[in-house]
């Protein structure tokens, strides 16, 4: 895994255990706004539009990484700061980028939790020079859009929360030695209880939604490698997941790019995530996939931690893709080791 440079946090406040529209109890701030993965700039006009907007556009919004149709990475909302100063309804939103320089400014980022309301992250980076502040986004990218990321997926945990299936939940726990927090939509498919696979899932009309488990006798540092985990994925499916037509099967979709890094999930978990496309074979579904590969602490078996989404263009046009991709995530990366 690259190294990541570390930020000046200037302040963090503690995290909120409920989400809502009103104050929390723990903080007594309202809960945050704002659509998922939409991230609200605060600058000027001039500096907006300069070539820190070709820098903004690099960083936020880029294609979203293993998506069978091009969406951007984040909405960006770009505001001036006479707007946004001692207004609560721009102050509230999830997500929040301050932008400022000033000759007098040194270069810095700084990181603040919870300011004006919860889930919430403001980062604010000063700079002395249009260049300076350039720089600083493009070096800073990645922590950066993580910064971001794990806001979504701390609103995502805090909301699934409030109405998970709990019957679910314990049947994980039970079986694997770990919990996800599953909504309350979500169902367990019918599977024979030997099996070291699960399958739960949401339907709509206009998409579905899979969480897939799966475990496995560990085998040494290989199991980790690219190659291995999509065989692996593909074995899964194959013989725990029925094609919609005879002689059909789901399976990764080869042809196409996969992306995989090391991360680290919740309890100091370390696991590689994994993106890219799933198919139909013998048939026409498909669509994108996060995986998760990691061991448990003590643990000689393999974890298999996959969500995938299905969503046909012609059922859902306004459905993004991404945003879908990004309840699942929040689902797997809600992950918690039972102690």
């Amino acid at each position: 895994m690259k190294k990541i440079a570390s930020f000046i946090v200037v302040a963090a406040a503690a995290f909120a255990v409920l989400v809502g529209c009103g104050p929390t109890p723990l903080t007594g701030k309202p809960g945050s706004s704002g659509k998922t993965l939409e991230l609200m700039i605060v600058s000027s006009d001039g500096l907006y539009s300069s070539s820190t907007k070709q820098a903004i556009d690099t960083l936020f919004n880029e294609p979203q990484v293993g998506l069978n149709q091009p969406e951007s990475r984040f909405d960006v909302v770009h505001i001036v700061p006479s707007s946004f100063d001692g207004n609560t309804m721009f102050q509230a939103h999830r997500n929040i980028l301050i932008l400022e320089v000033d000759p007098q400014n040194i270069n810095k980022i700084y990181i603040d939790k919870d300011v004006w309301a919860t889930p919430q992250v403001v980062i604010r980076m000063t700079a002395s020079d249009r260049r300076s502040l350039d720089s600083m986004l493009l070096v800073r990218k990645e922590r950066l859009r993580e910064e971001f990321y794990a806001q979504e997926y701390r609103r995502m945990n805090k909301v699934f929360s409030q109405n998970p299936e709990f019957k679910i939940q314990e049947f994980i726990k039970n079986k694997y030695g770990f919990s996800i927090v599953v909504p309350h939509e979500f169902n367990l498919a019918k599977l024979r209880e030997e099996n070291s696979f699960t399958w739960i899932l949401k339907r709509t009309k206009d998409f579905d939604l899979h969480i897939y488990i799966d475990s496995r006798p560990a085998t040494g540092e290989k199991d980790f490698e690219e190659a291995v985990i999509l065989d692996n994925i593909d074995t899964m499916l194959r013989r725990n997941v029925p094609g919609p037509s005879e002689g059909s099967y789901p399976g990764v979709e080869r042809r196409d790019f996969f992306y995989s890094r090391n991360v680290v999930l919740a309890d100091s978990i370390n696991a590689v995530e994994t993106r890219g496309l799933w198919r139909t074979y013998n048939d026409f579904m498909g669509g994108p996939f996060v995986c998760y590969t990691f061991s448990l602490p003590g643990s000689d078996r393999v974890v298999t931690l996959m969500g995938s989404v299905y969503s046909p263009s012609e059922r859902s046009k306004m459905v993004m893709r991404r945003d879908l991709l990004m309840q699942v995530d929040g689902i797997c990366r809600s992950l918690k080791v039972e102690k």
